[in-house]
């Protein structure tokens, strides 16, 4: 008899294909996305997009600027626009950094190498960094630092060499210290919580993404239980059937996600009054392209239990790529390429311009292009996929 349970048990899994899924395919696909992350299964290390600013001008500066250039952990621009006045460069940086062009800038100011070479006091080498991309401050002050102390070593070395003597390697003492690098955080300052903002974005589209799915699943519920044969019969049509359930997936999705941000004001200090123009348009196309694929996903699937098994696969991948589970900094170039088919990714870089980089809601321009486009590309292609209803 035992043995008997357990062939009725196994008989069972195999004719349940959503168990199935959920029991093989699901933890494979997490693990290949999870070790292509951190395992470097799929490109390379991510490099860090770093703007490298010249405003001294010389010889020492430029060497500087081209060791910095070469290096293989940096994705490196160098300024190369018009000639103007050193302040003006200072300030080209600091809006590179704090539109998000760039992670980081590094800026040799103007006299920078004049203050080395005639014995002044060591100056300051500025790194202007994002602190939400915490791997970015990190490296390029790293390398920066290193960079600087070999320049100046190289140089010094050069001074003192005679004419047609063959070149040395640069020796170091305990004595020289190098001039120092200081990182200076553009945007974290003056916020009370700076991180805040980016988890609630994150864990909000996740669970928005599941309720809708949950939501739009009523659909199969109805056709279940002969309700939607009944709708049909009346006067009412599957173009107006299928936006009625949009507009109350749409509604529940902007209340859910209003009430994680004004909890995260409440607990943790998230600014959400100060910023509730840009909030109130990213939560709207978020909300509403979070209804479509919930409709597309309910139209497509059969019954309510593979919905339910191929909302949760689709939708934590989604997550995953997208940067609701894992940084997309953290990701390969290549794989922070593909997160940009989800609309996880556009979603959440909206909420940071808004909340991280306080910009306004023009600068919203392209996150909402995308999400209203795949709003209105997937409400099209669930109306196509309902056919099979009126059909039948």
């Amino acid at each position: 008899m035992l043995l008997t349970v357990v062939e009725i048990a196994i008989r069972r899994l195999l004719h349940a294909r959503v168990d199935l899924l959920l029991t093989f395919v699901v933890p494979v696909v997490f693990f290949s996305i999870f070790a292509m992350i951190f395992g470097g299964g799929l490109g390379s290390t991510p490099r860090v997009r770093t703007l490298l600013v010249d405003a001294d001008g010389t010889e020492l500066s430029a060497a500087l600027v081209e060791r910095l250039d070469e290096s293989d952990n940096l994705r490196s621009t160098v300024y190369d626009g018009p000639l103007i006045e050193a302040d003006a460069l200072d300030d080209a940086a600091r809006r590179s950094v704090q539109d998000g062009l760039h992670a980081a800038a590094v800026v040799i100011p103007a006299g920078f190498a004049d203050r080395i070479q005639t014995g002044q006091s060591p100056p300051t080498l500025p790194v202007y960094a994002d602190s939400s991309n915490q791997v970015a401050a990190q490296v390029v002050g790293a390398l920066a630092q290193q960079a600087l102390f070999k320049t100046v070593q190289e140089n010094a070395a050069k001074a003192v060499r005679p004419v047609g003597a063959a070149a040395a390697e640069p020796q170091s003492s305990d004595d020289d210290a190098p001039p120092p690098v200081e990182v200076v955080d553009l945007l974290g300052d003056g916020k009370a919580n700076p991180v805040i903002a980016s988890y609630a974005a994150g864990i909000a589209v996740l669970f928005l993404l599941f309720s809708a799915s949950g939501a739009g699943g009523s659909l199969l519920e109805e056709q279940e239980s002969g309700t939607l044969e009944r709708l049909l019969s009346s006067r009412l049509s599957m173009p107006q059937l299928l936006l009625g359930k949009w507009v109350y997936i749409l509604l529940l999705g902007v209340a859910q996600t209003t009430v994680m941000f004004a909890w995260g004001q409440l607990v943790f200090g998230l600014d959400l009054t100060g910023h509730w123009q840009g909030f109130a348009v990213m939560t709207f196309v978020t909300a509403a392209a979070a209804a479509s694929f919930a409709l597309v996903l309910a139209t497509a699937c059969r019954s309510r239990s593979q919905l339910s098994g191929v909302s949760t696969i689709i939708i934590l991948s989604m997550s995953a790529l997208g940067g609701s589970m894992v940084p997309r900094y953290l990701m390969s170039e290549q794989m922070q390429t593909w997160g940009l088919v989800t609309f996880n990714a556009w979603a959440l870089d909206g909420y940071s311009k808004v909340f991280w980089r306080d910009q306004p809601v023009a600068a919203l321009s392209d996150q909402v292009t995308v999400l209203t486009c795949a709003a209105l590309a997937m409400l099209i292609a669930s109306r196509f996929l309902a056919k099979r209803w009126e059909c039948s």
